[in-house]
């Protein structure tokens, strides 16, 4: 395999969006050079979105893009600019005799060899792409690395057919590229991308076709491990979900059983205690500031200070009811199914499991807890996309804002509400719960939530939608058959396309 080459992914699942973003990039017309900044937690799938598009394109049936695909690792600077120019030298040759020590000597004489080498090649050739994968490890040997980028792409870069891609996983950093005050601001005419966990259903297509899966396990496996693609294509799904997640979890060795706790170490912080104290509690159920700091015992500085940290890293987001912005009301969740369940499941589990089986710890700890668990908060998530991507084709619902609420006296909760593009408002229910059907009296709970909403233009004219994976009572079914009613249910079946 030739240095700075990439190799295609198989399977590959959507980023269709991004795709796209490559594609445009990529095509855009004239010679001018394409500079796009790519960034998002780790294991989301940053390399392999490259490594699809350019060994296959969007469609995954094109012939390989000529590229150098340079993966930083935490060296010196002198050996990064080498191995990097050995690699560029590789997939870019030159016509005579080239040497990577020489262009290695500085940013300044390696920046300028791709530049010139794309400039020398035939106009037919098209685009040459220079990604620079976990760029802040460039950074943190050289800080002056953006600067010296600024001046080479306004000077060179920006006039040659390059298409130039930074990215990396330290989410603060990587940002910080894009802002006004940097000296990349402005430069990146192909966007700025923030690469998102998997929606569930593009989750759920790891599982198709698997006699060990239906909508409830599917559903499961995302609240187990989340949105990132690399832990669910390690599920063997020719075995039932609980073998695996004890496989892959919860036996001594298992493959993802230190994951979270090599994720938070990679974000260079000097003493994680903290921080698994907070994620811990926040997994557990304990949302509210107050309630954190009385269950791990901190300073309130100190706490704002390590939540502000998780919510710049990516590891937590905060939630307001919906329509306020009160940071006094502000609850806080993990950001990805994968953590919260660790914390909530594995992580107290640590010494039972080293001394007794794990798959009899699964059945008494874990399997019990589950729909609770479910319930608490994934199936809200879950119903959440699915109202955003499926809303307003298969109910004719336009989402303009969707969110939670609850009330300051807290005896108020209220899973979904969402503003339509119609100025009303649609208030919804989920339920987790499979032995038994949803029935006209859950529909009259919610109604009664409604009609105590402090605002009047909330209460006006409201719509209904109920989830539930049980299924739904006659009486329920009747009812949302009449338009009239602006009752919408969506049931199991209705979850997954």
């Amino acid at each position: 395999m030739i240095p700075g080459a990439t190799i295609k992914p198989d399977p590959f699942y959507d980023r269709k969006f991004e795709l796209a973003a490559l594609d445009r990039a990529w095509k855009r017309h004239g010679p001018g050079g394409q500079m796009m900044l790519l960034y998002g937690r780790r294991r989301l799938g940053k390399t392999f979105l490259l490594q699809r598009y350019f060994t296959g394109g969007a469609a995954g049936n094109e012939p390989e893009k000529p590229h150098c695909y340079f993966l930083a690792e935490q060296s010196t600077a002198a050996t990064q600019r080498l191995t990097l120019a050995r690699q560029l030298i590789a997939a870019l040759p030159a016509e005579g005799a080239v040497s990577a020590e020489d262009i290695a000597v500085s940013w300044n004489a390696l920046l300028r060899y791709p530049a010139q080498q794309a400039k020398a090649r035939k106009k037919t050739d098209g685009r040459f792409a220079l990604i620079l994968d976990e760029f802040p490890y460039l950074v943190d040997q050289t800080p002056e690395l953006p600067s010296i980028l600024q001046a080479w792409w306004d000077r060179e870069a920006v006039h040659s057919p390059l298409f130039v891609v930074l990215c990396g996983s330290q989410l603060s950093a990587m940002a910080a590229l894009g802002q006004e005050s940097a000296p990349l601001f402005g430069r990146f005419n192909a966007g700025i991308y923030h690469l998102d966990p998997l929606h569930y259903e593009d989750v759920a297509a790891f599982y198709a076709d698997s006699p060990h899966y239906g909508v409830v396990e599917k559903l499961l496996m995302y609240g187990v491990f989340g949105g990132t693609p690399r832990y669910h294509a390690l599920v063997d799904t020719s075995r039932p979900p609980a073998e695996e997640i004890v496989s892959l979890l919860m036996q001594p060795r298992a493959i993802l059983e230190n994951e979270v706790r090599f994720l938070l170490g990679s974000e260079q912080i000097r003493d994680p205690a903290p921080y698994n104290a907070i994620l811990a509690a926040i997994a557990g159920g304990e949302t509210k500031f107050n309630g954190i700091q009385q269950l791990i015992d901190v300073e309130r500085g100190a706490l704002s200070s390590s939540l502000r940290t998780l919510l710049d890293l990516g590891w937590i987001r905060r939630e307001f009811p919906f329509g306020e912005s009160s940071e006094r009301r502000a609850l806080y969740r993990v950001a990805d199914p994968f953590p919260t369940f660790w914390y909530r499941f594995v992580a107290p589990l640590a010494s039972a499991l080293q001394f007794s089986d794990p798959n009899t710890v699964y059945r008494s700890e874990v399997a019990p807890r589950l729909a609770d668990y479910m319930g608490w908060s994934v199936f809200e998530e879950i119903c959440s996309q699915w109202l955003q991507r499926n809303g307003h084709q298969r109910r004719g619902l336009k989402i303009r804002e969707i969110g939670r609420y609850w009330s300051r006296d807290g005896r108020t909760e209220i899973d979904l509400v969402a503003e339509l593009e119609n100025g009303t408002f649609l208030f919804g229910e989920c339920k987790w719960r499979t032995e038994r059907l949803t029935r006209l009296n859950d529909l009259s709970v919610l109604q009664a939530k409604v009609a105590t909403l402090p605002d009047a233009h909330w209460r006006s004219d409201p719509s209904y939608i109920l989830f539930a994976l049980g299924g739904f009572a006659r009486e329920l079914q009747q009812l949302a058959a009449d338009p009239a009613e602006r009752l919408f249910l969506v049931e199991g079946s209705d979850m997954l396309a």
